[in-house]
C-alpha cells in the first residue's frame, strides 16, 4: 500500500472511531440508523452538485448501468452492515464489538477470493494482514473480562465484518470497471440504495414516521441530564457528516490499494481507541490490549513498506 492510500486509511479510521463512538452512546439505535444514513445522502447533495455544476466535473459512466448495479449491492451490504452493528452495540461494549467486527473483515475476503474475483494476495502481505488481525482480536479478547458478551453480541460483530468484506469487495469491483465510475458519483448511488434498504428495514421494524425520527425530535430538560445525555441532533449531524466522509476516503483508497490490504488497514481505529482511552478517558490499558495495538503498528508499518 502506497503512502497516499495509507494516510486516506487513516484518517478515515479517526473519523469512523469516533461516529461510532456516537453510535454507541444514542439511546435509540433504530432512530438514530435511519436518521444518520438519510443525513448521510443529504449531506453528499451539495458537493455533488458543485462537482458536477460549478467545477464541471465527473463522468458520464454515473448512467452505466453496471455502475448502478455494484452500487445497489454494495447499498444492501451497507444496510445489513448498520443492521448488526447498531444490534450489536445494543447487546455488547464498543470495546468487543469494534475490535471483533473489524478483525473478521480482512479474513472474510481472503477465505472467499476463490469464489469471487481474483484477489492477488502474495504470501508477506497475507502473514501483515494476520499479524493485523491477530492484533485486533488480542485487543477485543483483552477487554471481555468482566464485560457482558451474549452470543447475540457476538454473532451480530462477526456478521458485521463479513458485511464490511462484502461491500469492500464490491466497491472495489466497480472502481476497477473499465469505465470506472467517479469516486464521489458513485458514493451518492450507494447511500441513496442504501437510504431506501435501511427505510424499509427500519419501517418494518417501526411503522411509524415520528418514531422513526425520534432521536431528532426528542428534547433533554435539564441541564443536568444535558450534561449526562448525548445531543441527539448535534449527534445526528455529526454522524450524518462523518460516516460519507470516512468511506468516501475509503472509496479513494480502495481505487489505488488492495481491497485486502485497505480493509487491513482500517484497524488502525483499533490503536485510536486505545490511545483516546489511555490519554483522554484515563482507561487502564491491560497489557494484552496493549500488545494487540503494537501488533497492529506493526503490521500497518509492514504493509506500507511492502507496498514500495
Amino acid at each position: 500500500m502506497d503512502a497516499a492510500a495509507l494516510s486516506l486509511v487513516l484518517v478515515s479510521a479517526a473519523l469512523h472511531v469516533f461516529w461510532n463512538t456516537l453510535v454507541k452512546q444514542c439511546d435509540d439505535k433504530l432512530s438514530f440508523a435511519w436518521l444518520t444514513t438519510l443525513g448521510g445522502s443529504l449531506v453528499l447533495v451539495p458537493p455533488l452538485l458543485l462537482w458536477h455544476g460549478i467545477l464541471a466535473h465527473g463522468h458520464a459512466t454515473l448512467f452505466n448501468p453496471e455502475v448502478w448495479l455494484w452500487a445497489a449491492l454494495s447499498g444492501l451490504l451497507e444496510t445489513v452492515y448498520v443492521a448488526c452493528l447498531f444490534g450489536a452495540y445494543v447487546a455488547a461494549d464498543l470495546s468487543a464489538v469494534y475490535p471483533l467486527s473489524r478483525g473478521t473483515a480482512p479474513v472474510a475476503p481472503c477465505s472467499l477470493r476463490a469464489f469471487l474475483w481474483a484477489i492477488r494476495c502474495p504470501p508477506v502481505q497475507a502473514l501483515l494482514v494476520v499479524v493485523v488481525v491477530a492484533g485486533t482480536l488480542l485487543v477485543g479478547l483483552s477487554t471481555w473480562s468482566g464485560l457482558p458478551l451474549s452470543r447475540r453480541g457476538l454473532a451480530l460483530a462477526v456478521f458485521t465484518g463479513c458485511a464490511i468484506a462484502g461491500y469492500h469487495l464490491t466497491d472495489r469491483k466497480a472502481m476497477s470497471l473499465g469505465a470506472a465510475p467517479d469516486p464521489l458519483d458513485y458514493l451518492f448511488l450507494m447511500h441513496l440504495f442504501m437510504s431506501l434498504f435501511v427505510s424499509l428495514w427500519a419501517w418494518r421494524k417501526r411503522p411509524n414516521w415520528r418514531g422513526l425520527a425520534s432521536a431528532w425530535l426528542d428534547t433533554v430538560p435539564s441541564v443536568a441530564e444535558q450534561r449526562r445525555k448525548p445531543n441527539g441532533r448535534r449527534d445526528v449531524l455529526l454522524v450524518s457528516v462523518f460516516t460519507p466522509l470516512s468511506y468516501f476516503l475509503i472509496v479513494l483508497a480502495l481505487r489505488q490499494g488492495n481491497v485486502i490490504q485497505v480493509t487491513a488497514a482500517r484497524n488502525v481505529g483499533i490503536l485510536f481507541s486505545t490511545l483516546a482511552g489511555l490519554l483522554l478517558l484515563r482507561e487502564r490499558i491491560s497489557p494484552a490490549r496493549a500488545l494487540g495495538s503494537a501488533l497492529i503498528v506493526a503490521g500497518l508499518a509492514g504493509m506500507a513498506l511492502a507496498g514500495r
